[in-house]
């Protein structure tokens, strides 16, 4: 079953109100209190919403490979819980909890109660829930849907920046009772008052909320530790290390030179670099543990992050970008066993080998000049990306036929004919 991006905002808002209900139940049979559990101000868990849009993308691909979908529960639920354990450090400067989603990969029982628990409860939700919702989806008019859509999209943007600047804006003292004799004075202004409130309802919310660990402070170094600057530094090392170690592999295989960007300007691969930046805040909290625990944490997430961007293009764009269907134990022809060791091996010698050095030397960079480097980058790889996507759009369109039908797509066709685009992405084929 197909969706269009429209379906999965609306699913994606959905789903995160209804974890926020989870979140506000569990807390309510626990402590006879309503509050709300979610880093927002709105009513929205959006890591619950991600989990859902994941698994109703992969689940029907795996039609009656009953334990890889097992397995593809486990992962993405896992995976999404720590992302949003990380991203709420990230934020908010502090660890909301320690028994819940950050036990997950501690190896701890309860991390696995709690996989297991969410797993069970994600996949009643897709039997259950998912087709009253997909149905409910289609009796909408799409201008309502798309209108619904853009107006949460903006709520939530300007919800998330407001939570992020007030709690960004002054510090949580170093306890629980410092925090209560401050909030009377902050409420004196509007900055003030949502600091106060904003922290007032995640303690309420995480009694046990503590600061996170940090390193102690020797001076300002450009993206110390692993923070936003680190991780697209990584992205864009890793996307272009990704692209010459595919080109020279296919070039000592097949004897060829064949590009293997995945945009038209640059020789930089999406695909690993997102792959690196995952593994890297993923896996990190590993880089002390036994080898066998970061193998096999590379080769779940990294075969599922395979399977899942096979899919992307599909979906999204229409295309393959590569087909296994001719390897043995292959899995819909998206990823294979061979390719998750391969994953496997990977996520070990970079968390082990490769990431330690490269983050010294990232951090070496001048704080200036890091900074201004950062988001140029970030710019025009932003600019590189939309511009392929726009290009591989009317390529799948002039192949069917559909003539351009605006200034825009009469640019693109212009700018980027089929010439281009088959010699950048050789192995592109339309679904």
């Amino acid at each position: 079953m197909g969706y269009t991006l429209w379906e999965l905002m609306f699913f994606l808002f959905c789903y995160s109100f209804l974890g926020w209900c989870i979140e506000v139940l569990y807390m309510a049979l626990r402590t006879g209190r309503f509050c709300n559990r979610g880093l927002l101000n709105l009513p929205l868990c959006l890591s619950y919403g991600l989990t859902m849009d994941l698994l109703i993308l992969v689940i029907p691909t795996l039609e009656g490979a009953y334990v890889i979908q097992f397995i593809a529960f486990m992962v993405i639920v896992s995976a999404c819980a720590q992302l949003a354990d990380d991203v709420s450090v990230r934020v908010t400067g502090r660890r909301m909890w320690e028994n819940e989603a950050h036990s997950i990969y501690s190896g701890e029982k309860l991390g696995v109660v709690y996989t297991l628990t969410m797993s069970a409860v994600a996949l009643v939700v897709l039997l259950l829930i998912h087709p009253v919702l997909y149905v409910g989806s289609q009796m909408l008019p799409d201008f309502l849907l798309r209108i619904g859509v853009l107006l949460f999209s903006g709520l939530l943007a300007a919800d998330g920046t407001v939570v992020f600047y007030t709690i960004r804006r002054r510090p949580l003292g170093d306890g629980m009772q410092t925090l209560s004799e401050e909030l009377g004075e902050q409420k004196r202004n509007l900055g003030g008052w949502m600091t106060a409130h904003i922290w007032g309802r995640l303690t309420k919310a995480y009694p046990n909320l503590k600061p996170a660990e940090k390193e102690e402070d020797s001076g300002y170094v450009f993206a110390k530790g692993l923070c936003l600057d680190k991780i697209i530094w990584v992205f864009f090392i890793s996307a272009l290390a990704g692209d010459l170690i595919e080109t020279v592999y296919v070039k000592l295989t097949a004897d060829i030179w064949m590009s293997r960007s995945s945009v038209l300007y640059g020789t930089f691969s999406i695909v690993w670099g997102i792959g690196a930046a995952l593994l890297t805040v993923l896996l990190h909290g590993f880089a002390k543990k036994e080898d066998r625990y970061i193998f096999l944490g590379g080769f779940f997430l990294g075969g599922t992050y395979e399977y899942l961007c096979s899919v992307f293009t599909e979906v999204f764009f229409g295309t393959t970008f590569w087909d296994y269907s001719y390897m043995p134990f292959n899995i819909g022809g998206r990823t294979n066993l061979l390719f998750c060791v391969f994953w496997g091996i990977l996520a070990l010698v970079w968390v082990k080998f490769c990431y330690p050095p490269i983050s010294r030397r990232i951090e070496k960079i001048p704080p200036v000049t890091g900074k201004i480097l950062t988001w140029v980058c970030v710019v025009l790889m932003t600019c590189d990306i939309l511009i392929s996507a726009m290009a591989m759009v009317r390529y799948v369109e002039r192949s069917e036929g559909i003539p351009a039908g605006n200034r825009v797509e009469e640019f693109v066709d212009e700018q980027y004919p089929d010439g281009m685009i088959e010699w950048t992405w050789p192995n592109l084929r339309i679904e």
